[in-house]
């Protein structure tokens, strides 16, 4: 008796010391040997490099960890042949072995040992790339046919185009439902497309049923974009489709109106609560929209997101230096989005010393630039400013430009609206810098242009001189 417990009480000691391998990857590859080989996954638009292995002389490389790796879509890359790659999964059950050779971007001669998820993989790789091929050509086709006029092999080639890609949402649609791999699955999934009913209906009442057709097959699709995409499964980040396809639907298929991205990216980040790292994904994106985008008033999406996530403490990765800086850009911004109520600027002091207040002016539309003399840019910029000026004052345009110089030197000022000849607008300057312009109206470089209609409602920023008269234009032209 005191020996078996001997025995336990060892056991007990040693277990603490002993480490399994969660991962053992053995790879071997004909024609590769004495180098190495990184493993690594995707995770959105990037790829990491995880672990390296050494190739012996046999081709052979081990690859063990004691931590249990994601799942998701992984890649063994060859740096001694030009960084190819090719790519596999990473199932529940990480002991595995992939022997191949470098035929084939390394598929065609795959053989896998000990794992049915990666099997099945490379069997659904071969047969995606076979109609991918098929629809590559048929494509090829049909642009030489299109470029010789040949109407009727064009039709021919579409038809078939049409049925490659049938097939290919056929297969999708069958390996998702039949697959036994829930990382395979969500491969699939995101892979798929939304196909719209060819039997939605526009009320007997409508006028015009062509346009009501083409809005109700808009809403259709994106209502139902995401309906094959779990969001709250981390594994769609750690796959090269999931970005692209975030993407598509942010930039593409929504209606560019930060109010509209605003409503249905915190949808997505809502589905994906359960899910800490795609929440933060998602946050994150959202955050950068505005920078991503390049849109005018796409800066509101930033102060949603960081008010409702960033300052609320949701966005807990986020250490307390960040959410400053957060906080910080965001009351930047929050004054001049485009749609606000401009702030007001007072006892502006003008080159001939009279005094004027952004709210005193009246005009229907009204342009502030903030500029200084020495801006490579301004020096440009504020001339051509000056020529929109004056067309649209000819054109009968209701027009005034309040060009706030950011500086407190006089001299080089008057110089250059001297010589220029800017001197028919307002120009003025913050003697004492009371104002706080440059928080109000986020100015943290020059030229900075603001365009304002009679209410003084921000109705642009941020945009160059051609653009001030193709919007004034446009405007004009709506209320004749």
């Amino acid at each position: 008796m005191k020996k078996i417990r001997s025995i336990i009480t060892l056991m007990v000691i040693l277990i603490p010391f002993v480490t399994f391998a969660q991962y053992n990857i053995k790879l071997k590859v004909k024609g590769v040997k004495d180098t190495v080989v990184y493993m690594g996954n995707y995770f959105g638009n990037k790829r990491y490099a995880i672990d390296t292995a050494k190739i012996n002389s046999k081709g052979i490389a081990v690859f063990k960890g004691d931590k249990k790796l994601d799942g998701g879509m992984y890649m063994m890359l060859f740096p001694s042949r030009g960084m190819t790659y090719f790519e596999f999964i990473m199932p529940d059950d990480q002991n595995f072995s992939l022997e191949t050779d470098t035929n084939g971007f390394y598929l065609e001669n795959m053989k896998i040992k000990g794992s049915t998820d990666n099997t099945e993989f490379f069997t659904f790789q071969k047969k995606l790339n076979e109609i991918g091929k098929q629809l590559h050509d048929g494509s090829e086709e049909y642009k030489k046919a299109k470029e010789k006029n040949e109407t009727a092999k064009m039709d021919s080639l579409r038809n078939a185009l049409n049925k490659l890609s049938d097939e290919r949402e056929a297969f999708l649609e069958k390996t998702a439902n039949t697959t036994k791999s829930k990382t395979l699955r969500t491969i699939v999934n995101l892979m798929r497309d939304v196909k719209v009913p060819d039997n939605l209906k526009v009320p007997d009442n409508v006028a015009n049923k062509d346009s009501m057709l083409k809005v109700l097959k808009y809403y259709y699709y994106k209502n139902h974009y995401w309906d094959y995409v779990d969001l709250s499964d981390s594994t769609i980040l750690r796959t090269p489709m999931f970005e692209p396809k975030l993407k598509q639907y942010m930039t593409k298929t929504l209606v560019q109106h930060p109010d509209t991205i605003i409503k249905e990216g915190e949808k997505l980040i809502a589905k994906a609560e359960k899910s800490p790292q795609v929440f933060r994904y998602l946050v994150v994106y959202m955050l950068d929209y505005n920078n991503e985008s390049k849109l005018m008033g796409m800066d509101k999406v930033f102060v949603e997101i960081a008010n409702k996530y960033y300052l609320t403490g949701k966005a807990t990765w986020a250490d307390s230096s960040l959410v400053a800086k957060v906080k910080e850009r965001a009351e930047k911004m929050a004054p001049n989005l485009v749609g606000n109520q401009a702030p007001d600027l007072q006892r502006l002091e003008s080159w001939d010393h009279k005094y004027y207040s952004l709210y005193d002016l009246d005009n229907d539309y009204i342009v502030l630039i903030f500029w200084e003399p020495h801006c490579g840019h301004c020096k440009k910029e504020v001339p051509k400013l000056h020529k929109v000026y004056q067309e649209l004052k000819k054109e009968g345009v209701d027009i005034e430009v309040m060009a706030i110089y950011t500086q407190v030197d006089r001299k080089p000022w008057e110089e250059f609206i001297k010589e220029k000849e800017i001197g028919d607008w307002i120009n003025v300057y913050d003697k004492y810098q009371f104002t706080n312009f440059r928080n109000l109206y986020d100015v943290y470089a020059t030229p900075t242009i603001y365009v304002l209609d009679k209410d003084k409602k921000i109705i642009a920023k941020r945009i160059v001189s051609e653009q001030i008269k193709n919007l004034i234009e446009k405007l004009e032209g709506l209320k004749k």
